[in-house]
């Protein structure tokens, strides 16, 4: 519970108990946890929404304590359709209740969080480090368990952090963070593989810090499986949530903006209420309004696993009212909690639309790499347009380029999946599949599956020049469309860029084609050619070219290799002019379809 005052608990003679092994276990409907980028994943690699409740402070003198018992737990199973559940451990009381949630929770199936429940845990370490490392060694054989080791940070060197700037956010973070990695390393030192989430500055709020400065590995990556903490109450929280004008605030949502695409984001306490929860009855107002605005803009729109606080019934954010009923709160909680679905396939699995869309291609035939996609994914495979010193002169196959520029396939170096299929129904059987690539920038490897299985892959050398790779791929002739994807893995340098590719029966590199689309325009030059003219005034060169040419470029060179000035050509271009040259040696170049033609010219004056 975010509140602004900090409940002191005594530390001392704290015992770390561990799970008894004869556990009665249920593996959870989507078995271990793990993470990637932003999201949450079960086994099957899809994203996983998990929904359920925060019990109340384990401390037993406390209201909320009663309800730690199987009990409960079966009937927000049974009928609330909670998926996970958390149990606030105070540190100093209420073990046995914590150590009750933890074993029905794992009897019937669901998640359970042992949360670390403070404001203050980086100041002894050692006791969440031990406890934790108790814990990990007893429940790493369990799915259910994850593992929340600080509660809502709030220290930044004095006694209780008011100031929820961004400055001293970040100085919180830079206290918390040791904390943060020892514990998690002595987790992950007992074999765990369990999710673990990561308090972040101010009441879990400013967990864009985290996102831009993640706890990593003695290796200097992130840790697999690590999840971060955000909470929100929906009165207190947000630009029109109900106490905003009172209480200030309403910047919540921009620190959730900095991390809800860059890491897995877990809101492991929620309220419909002010931020005390409606303590001592002062803050009793219920924001629904604004709750159903945080889901529709953030928690259910990016599939954001979410505890709502709290399993009690003393406080406006209450879910009981008296036994098990829902309360106020609880039955707006109830709708969240048992909206479904709580699994989604992934983009990089589905993909988006490319180019073509639902086209099917019959084969074998040359296709041009980047128009004719289905499907792709990611940033870093995208259509791109080609420099003039980078096109392909010698084996273009690229429909309606003849006279024009073209684009390729650009691939640049990413953490993420790219990949990009082309629907295809083979009207021949073929054993091989040849790429043509350019990788003077970059290099990297295209895995390349055959109606999702991979059939081969092809290593991107270096080189200067466009190449041609050759791999062996088994498609058989049929009626039935194929689905073939390339994969585009280990990349490096800034980028390389792939033209077309061929299904073919020949394992050799293919004989240069000849367009007969260039034979002709190159006839046509040569039994009409007129003089390319240059002619030079002060310090401005023009050429004027013939009314019917081939050439597709120019460019305006220094004799020392400066190059001020490049352009595109068609036939229509017949004027080109050049201004503000110092005095030097300019070279003229024009070319397109194997012609070019060098022009010298000599400025001395202005």
């Amino acid at each position: 519970m975010i509140i602004f005052k900090l409940r002191r608990v005594a530390a001392a003679g704290i015992i770390f108990f561990a799970a008894i092994a004869s556990l009665t276990a249920a593996t959870p409907k989507h078995g271990w946890l793990k993470t990637k980028g932003a999201f949450l994943l079960n086994e099957k690699g899809n994203i996983v929404q998990l929904k359920g409740m925060s019990f109340y402070w384990s401390t037993e003198s406390w209201p909320g304590y009663k309800y730690y018992n199987a009990g409960t737990v079966n009937s927000l199973v049974d009928s609330w359709k909670c998926t996970v559940l958390r149990a606030a451990y105070d540190r100093s009381s209420g073990w046995g209740g914590v150590k009750a949630v933890i074993d029905a929770a794992i009897a019937k199936g669901i998640y359970v969080i042992i949360d670390w429940h403070c404001h203050d845990a980086h100041n002894n370490p050692s006791q969440g480090i031990n406890f934790f490392t108790d814990q990990a060694k007893a429940y790493k054989d369990y799915p259910n368990v994850i593992f929340e080791p600080y509660n809502e940070p709030i220290v930044a060197g004095q006694a209780v952090a008011e100031d929820g700037s961004l400055a001293n956010a970040q100085k919180t973070w830079n206290a918390i963070k040791p904390y943060l990695t020892d514990v998690t390393k002595a987790i992950r030192n007992t074999g765990s593989k369990n999710l673990i989430i990561l308090g972040t500055p101010y009441y879990c709020q400013h967990v864009g810090i985290a996102a831009g400065d993640q706890v990593v590995g003695s290796d200097g990556k992130p840790f697999e499986n690590v999840a971060y903490a955000f909470h929100f109450y929906a009165a207190s929280h947000g630009p029109d949530a109900y106490y905003v004008k009172d209480d200030g605030g309403g910047m919540e949502a921009t620190y959730l903006d900095a991390a809800k695409t860059l890491i897995p984001v877990f809101v492991t306490e929620w309220g419909t209420t002010h931020r005390d929860g409606g303590e001592g009855g002062t803050h009793s107002y219920i924001d629904k309004t604004n709750t159903d605005w945080w889901f529709d803009n953030y928690i259910n729109k990016f599939h954001i696993s979410h505890c709502n606080w709290s399993v009690s019934d003393f406080q406006a954010s209450s879910a009981f009212s008296g036994g098990t009923n829902p309360s106020q709160s609880g039955q707006i909680v109830q709708n969240y909690i048992k909206q479904t679905p709580d699994e989604f396939v992934p983009a990089w699995v589905t993909g988006q639309d490319g180019p073509a869309k639902d086209t099917v291609f019959s084969m074998p035939a040359p296709f041009h790499a980047t128009s004719r996609f289905n499907r792709y994914y990611g940033t870093h495979a995208e259509s791109a347009s080609v420099v003039y010193g980078y096109r392909d002169k010698v084996d273009r196959r690229i429909p309606g380029s003849a006279l024009s520029g073209y684009t390729i396939l650009k691939i640049t170096p990413s953490e993420e999946d790219n990949w990009v299929t082309y629907f295809i129904k083979p009207t021949a059987a073929t054993k091989y599949i040849h790429l043509r690539y350019h990788a003077k920038e970059g290099k990297g490897t295209v895995e390349i599956l055959l109606n999702g299985t991979k059939a081969g892959q092809a290593v991107l050398a270096s080189d200067t020049t466009w190449s041609y790779a050759v791999v062996p791929l088994d498609i058989a002739a049929g009626s039935k469309t194929d689905t073939l994807k390339f994969n585009f893995v280990n990349t490096t340098g800034t980028s390389y860029l792939i033209e077309w590719f061929e299904l073919t029966n020949s394992a050799d590199p293919p004989v240069t084609p000849v367009d007969p689309g260039v034979i002709a325009a190159r006839n046509f030059f040569y039994h009409h050619r007129r003089p390319v003219l240059l002619s030079r005034t002060g310090n401005r060169l023009s050429v004027s070219l013939p009314a019917s040419h081939p050439y597709t470029a120019y460019s305006v060179t220094a004799v020392d290799g400066r190059t001020v000035k490049t352009g595109a050509l068609n036939g229509k271009i017949t004027d080109i002019m050049v201004n503000n040259l110092s005095n030097g040696i300019w070279l003229f170049r024009i070319e397109g379809h194997g012609t070019a033609e060098l022009l010298k010219a000599v400025v001395s004056g202005r």
